[in-house]
Formats: structure tokens, sequence, C-alpha cells
């Protein structure tokens, strides 16, 4: 008789690493469990794992995305090291509970995972919530709708494209140089998450969602830097507010270009900032000139 294999202790990055290098059904095998109980606890530690048909299509020669493991934040349960084991221990559904914000942080990366693989079609609530590991109506006590789901997933896209552009802001000092990194930085941003944006933006529902807070922040955004060019230049606000709007403009529509794979992410960066740079300076020496002449007169 063989014996029964020793049970295994990994931290939520091993299992991770484990469960991407080989399918499911072989580490599985190799912990003493069916795939539909390794999966099941890696729904409850926030690990995700390749969907059905990934290995067939990676090994067909597919270039597939693999999920970032998510923060599990201070959730203690989830934290340090699972032991997993075919022996059911008693304590097993009190280490593998979620808290609220865990479980709303599992099912996000759940449906990103799912979108990623097989479209947005396919990240209904009811498969959401299975591959969670929880009922469909448990589901819906984190979020509302499915789309709700997708507009907090699409919300969190565009946050982090505005903490990497904030950040430049706060360590560039010179106007046209910040000009050329936020440029820089939103395309390439887009270029590594706009496929995603895309696909949540496609939805009617998604962006009926998010367009009376998209609307008012890029609002906000656009008197912001209207502001500071009108006081750095001496430029009327009305023109430094027009030049802002259509600038960004410009650059919105380059991302979709990109998101869309119509332009390539090296050319859409050369052509956007000469324009965007280009046209920012021909505003300001159009303006200046005029300036100087009623100051003569």
């Amino acid at each position: 008789m063989n014996a029964r294999p020793q049970p295994t202790s990994l931290t939520r990055a091993e299992l991770y690493h484990r469960v991407w290098s080989k399918p499911l059904s072989v580490v599985a095998q190799e912990v003493d469990l069916s795939s539909n109980a390794l999966a099941k606890i890696c729904s409850r530690l926030l690990v995700p794992y390749p969907p059905r048909g990934y290995w067939a299509k990676k090994n067909s020669g597919a270039v597939l995305r693999q999920p970032p493991l998510p923060e599990a934040g201070d959730d203690k349960s989830i934290n340090g090291r699972v032991t997993i084991s075919s022996v059911r221990a008693g304590s097993r559904r009190v280490l593998t509970r979620l808290s609220p914000d865990a479980r709303r942080e599992q099912l996000l990366a759940v449906a990103e995972s799912i979108i990623d693989q097989h479209g947005l079609h396919a990240a209904s609530m009811k498969q959401i919530a299975a591959l969670a590991g929880i009922s469909e109506t448990q589901a819906y006590n984190y979020f509302r709708s499915r789309e709700q789901l997708l507009a907090e997933l699409a919300r969190r896209e565009f946050a982090k494209i505005r903490a990497a552009r904030q950040e430049d802001i706060e360590n560039t000092r010179e106007h046209y140089e910040l000009i050329t990194r936020t440029t820089q930085t939103y395309l390439r941003k887009i270029g590594e998450r706009g496929g995603l944006l895309l696909t949540l933006l496609s939805s009617p529902d998604v962006r009926a969602g998010l367009r009376a807070e998209r609307v008012k922040r890029q609002a906000t955004q656009t008197r912001t830097h209207a502001k500071g060019l009108a006081e750095l230049y001496g430029i009327p606000r009305p023109v430094a507010f027009g030049c802002t709007a259509v600038l960004t403009t410009l650059s919105l529509r380059a991302g979709k270009l990109i998101a869309d794979k119509r332009i390539s992410l090296a050319s859409a960066e050369r052509l956007c900032l000469a324009m965007v740079v280009q046209g920012s300076r021909d505003v300001v020496r159009a303006y200046q000139p005029s300036k100087r002449s009623v100051r003569r007169a």
C-alpha cells in the first residue's frame, strides 16, 4: 500500500508559483487532493490559478497573461503559511475564512482572470462566485450587481494610471519635461493594462456607471493644469484651458489606439509627444509676442 503523502506547507506566493508552473491537476495529485479541492483552497487564499483550457492554449503557442498575486493586506487568515493535507483539520474553516475586504479583492481578481482568458461575456456573477468558492447569493453581498463589480475593476485600473502620473508630477519641476513624462507614463500604462480597460469599457452599463465621476475628474484635472499653465506663461485662462483640453483629448485618443492594437506604443509615443509638446509651445509663443507688442505700444 502506498503511504499517504505528508501535509504540504506553503506560503501564498509559493502556492501561486506552483499552480502557474504546472497544471492544477498535477499539483493536486502531488498534495493528494482533487483539482476541485485545490482550486477552492487557492480561491480562499486569494491565489489566482489558470482557468480551464489555459495549458492547452499555452502549449499551442498562445501568449497568455498571468494575473498577478493580489495583496493579502492585513488579513491574518491568509497570511503566513498554509498547510495542505488530504486530512480535514478541525480548524480549517476558521483559517480560510476571508474578511469582507479580502473577499471583495478575491472576487475582483477572479473576474479579471476570467475576462483576460475568456472575455467579458464569460464573467458572470455565477462563474465569478463559483471560482471564488462561494455561492452566487453570497457574491451579491459584496457587489450589488455584475456591473458594479466590473465598474470597480475599471475604477482600480484608472487609479493605477493616476498614481503613476502623480508620481511624475511630484518628481518633475520643468513644464515640458512634465508634459513628456506624464504623457509617456499614460501611454505605457495603457500599453500594459489598456486591453482590460478597453474590454471593461465596451460594456455600456460599465461606462454609464463611471461616466459622472470620470467627467468630473477630467474636468478638475484640466482646470488644474490650465491654471498652472496660465500662471507660468501668462496665457489667458480660457486659452490655457482650451489648449489643455485639446491636447488631453489627443493623448486619450492615442491611448485608445494602443489598447485597440491599431498602433504600436513606440509609434504612439513619437507622434503624440511631438504633437502635445509642440502644440503647447506654439500656444505659448502665439500669445507671448502679442503681449510684448502691447507693452511696447
